[in-house]
């Protein structure tokens, strides 16, 4: 019996510690990073380091200063020309702000804000470029923080998370306390952490979760999804010999150490410790041995675009690696991957055979809707394509796509028939274009 039931107590942790590897699988780094804070809490021996953003250095004039700081229909042009973030608060300042001095200083503000989003300059130092007081530099810096989205202007990391958390109405007391406590947290000192928030070790798991999903450089991303307005777990980038890599995103992936206390107290705690370094190190090894392999089998997405993807499914990659499918769909299931244009989901680079080319190969779903969104994106705005024209643009490509697939793809990606596509460019030209229909029957 006494054998029986050590059996049963050793198989019943190994499950215990199995679900907990597959369940790291799953999580990104913010989720990784509230559950080794809560195991560390509770675990003498396992110290965790979360990486914080340094503030921007201090930059150089930016060519787009111009666009801000011309005047007349210099300042069209070169707004015209500028894109992203700067644009974008460019038109903010001029919906916030009535008055010529207001609009000033908030200029002025524009000028020294860096591409992560945060303020480069010392507030006592912009008002005096714009010749008015601390107080009313202020006045116009608390406007600017209503921008969207929340954290532009931050003067520091607390700043920009706590411009967040107010945006999303969860800035609690003990979340409070904790951006109060950020160099605790980045030295992974959870007991002092607990007692400064005046949290348990399952609380304090959660708080830095929701911590570690904000965007600690809102600017960055700015052109980014909504969804995706958190930071990367992975990051995709050319080497020099112009070869795809990918790495794990240095400024979200948590570290640990083991600290081996000594002594027979300390026996059990060493042991798990060991075990969650030794897990976080194989999950961070399969993580980037999927990802290279996803992403190298999908070089001509990154190159070219959407329109480029391959059929790739998730039993595909387990053959290949020799793993189990249901451990790719794990590892692909929350994470986030920047490449130089833009942050996109892994699991975007997986997609499924829809349509045949005439060479037999097939066509994902979501490579024919990129199709189709740049005919549309390259069509004579005075003559919309309707989706019949679309479909015989399509078969010329090789492609055999019927024109209820097209109007479904066409939909499904936001875009209107070619009726309505005509009547936003001529709004008071209500005639039927000759031999095409109106509506979703085309």
């Amino acid at each position: 019996m006494i054998g029986l039931r050590l059996q049963q107590s050793t198989s019943q942790r190994m499950t215990q510690m199995m679900q907990q590897a597959m369940g790291l699988l799953q999580m990104d780094h913010a989720d990784l990073a509230g559950y080794l804070i809560a195991q560390a809490a509770e675990n003498p021996c396992l110290q965790v380091t979360l990486p914080v953003p340094a503030p921007p250095p201090r930059s150089v004039p930016r060519p787009w200063r111009l666009a801000l700081l011309g005047s007349g229909e210099e300042v069209d042009r070169l707004a015209a020309q500028a894109d992203g973030l700067y644009a974008h608060v460019q038109r903010q300042i001029g919906l916030l702000f009535r008055s010529a001095e207001d609009t000033h200083i908030a200029t002025i503000f524009a000028e020294a804000l860096e591409p992560s989003g945060w303020l480069g300059s010392p507030v006592d130092e912009i008002a005096q470029q714009a010749a008015c007081s601390p107080r009313k530099a202020e006045e116009i810096l608390e406007r600017l923080h209503q921008m969207e989205p929340a954290g532009l202007f931050a003067r520091s990391l607390a700043e920009c998370l706590r411009l967040q958390l107010l945006d999303q109405d969860a800035l609690s007391p003990a979340m409070a306390r904790l951006l109060q406590a950020l160099p605790l947290l980045a030295q992974g000192d959870t007991a002092a952490l607990m007692a400064h928030c005046e949290v348990d070790a399952e609380t304090l798991a959660a708080l830095v979760t929701r911590l570690r999903q904000l965007d600690p450089k809102p600017g960055i991303r700015f052109d980014a999804a909504p969804e995706l307005r958190r930071p990367p777990d992975l990051i995709a980038e050319r080497d020099t010999q112009g070869k795809w890599q990918v790495t794990l995103n240095a400024e979200t992936t948590a570290k640990i150490t083991v600290d081996p206390l000594s002594g027979a107290d300390y026996r059990a705690a060493r042991a798990e410790a060991r075990w969650i370094d030794r897990t976080l190190s194989r999950r961070n090894a399969l993580v980037l041995r999927v990802a290279a392999h996803v992403l190298s089998a999908q070089r001509d997405f990154l190159d070219h675009g959407a329109t480029h993807l391959r059929p790739l499914s998730c039993a595909d990659v387990a053959e290949d690696l020799g793993l189990h499918e249901t451990t790719i769909g794990r590892v692909r299931s929350g994470l986030l991957v920047q490449t130089p244009s833009k942050t996109v989901p892994l699991r975007a680079f997986f997609a499924r055979g829809g349509t045949k080319q005439g060479d037999g190969s097939q066509v994902p779903a979501a490579a024919l809707s990129a199709m189709i969104a740049a005919l549309i994106q390259g069509e004579n705005k005075t003559a919309p394509l309707t989706d019949s024209e679309i479909s015989q643009q399509l078969a010329g490509r090789g492609l055999a796509v019927s024109r209820r697939t097209v109007a479904n793809r066409r939909r499904d990606a936001g875009h209107p028939a070619a009726a309505k596509r005509r009547a936003r460019q001529h709004p008071d030209d209500t005639v039927t274009m000759p031999g095409r229909a109106e509506s979703n029957h085309e």
